[in-house]
């Protein structure tokens, strides 16, 4: 799924859309979603979407998921002062960045290579703020324990890696469900809360720089005494980070993090090349 919302937003771009416009005009969506999801299945690859009415089924499903996700995908932009920079960043020899390489104490040296799915970009006086969003098809979140364990070290890896490469602001690393939302109603429960209630499902989970500025910027609607719809964020009635609410670290621990990163993965390294390869990764 990820891959046509990375080819929505390139659509949108080459067509020049506001994102504005979208938000009040769904069947654009719809019919962008339609068109790429159309182009796909004309691929001989893909011809099995179309024999048969469980498949086609599926695919009615999957346009009508991708299109509830893009609603939210879009109004999270709309209202923050972040934009896209990229998708499908690669970090290759032939990627947007060179494969992240680390020196061991031995001389030896390792190169790491991978994919996400978008970076967002915030300007500001202090200077330039790097969120990193990885679309997901279950429910995720980082788990700090893990990330000590060294088994959720992906994202943060990538943002540090980006954050010394463009000489950026680390502002969060953030995971949004690609997943059929379903929620349990009554009867007399109005069209306005359906779509708050998918709009709660729908908010980002991660780890965010707990900096209020910076927070507000992720959500130009959170006021004081709020909680977020869109990152896991609240702000108290003093304005400051209500730490109930807030998944999020400062900004000297986010270095430690980045730092601790690093370290991870050269102690896994070294593990590897003494020869440790069972699946026992804590």
């Amino acid at each position: 799924m990820h891959e046509v919302i990375d080819m929505f937003f390139k659509r949108v771009k080459e067509q020049n859309l506001e994102l504005g416009k979208l938000m009040v005009e769904e069947e654009i969506i719809v019919n962008i979603v339609d068109s790429i999801v159309e182009d796909e299945l004309q691929n001989a690859n893909n011809y099995k979407f179309k024999e048969t009415v469980k498949y086609k089924i599926l695919v009615i499903r999957l346009k009508k998921i991708i299109v509830k996700a893009l609603k939210f995908i879009i109004e999270s932009l709309v209202y923050s002062d972040f934009s896209i920079e990229g998708t499908e960043i690669e970090f290759d020899k032939k990627g947007q960045y060179k494969p992240i390489e680390m020196v061991l104490e031995d001389g030896k040296r390792l190169e790491i290579v991978g994919k996400i799915d978008r970076i967002d970009i915030a300007k500001s006086e202090d200077g330039n703020y790097l969120r990193i969003i990885d679309y997901k098809s279950s429910a995720k979140n980082i788990d700090l324990n893990e990330v000590y364990a060294g088994l959720q070290i992906q994202l943060l890896t990538y943002l540090d890696a980006v954050c010394k490469e463009e000489d950026l602001l680390p502002a969060g690393v953030l995971y949004f469900g690609l997943i059929e939302q379903m929620i349990k109603v009554d009867k007399k429960i109005t069209e306005s809360e359906i779509e708050n209630k998918l709009r709660e499902n729908f908010k980002m989970k991660g780890l965010i720089l707990a900096d209020v500025k910076v927070i507000q910027m992720q959500d130009n609607n959170l006021a004081n005494g709020g909680t977020s719809k869109l990152i896991p964020a609240g702000i108290t009635s003093k304005g400051e980070i209500n730490k109930r609410s807030t998944s999020g670290v400062e900004s000297d621990e986010f270095k430690i993090l980045q730092q601790y990163i690093t370290k991870i993965i050269k102690d896994i390294a070294k593990e590897i090349l003494r020869g440790r390869i069972d699946l026992k990764p804590y």
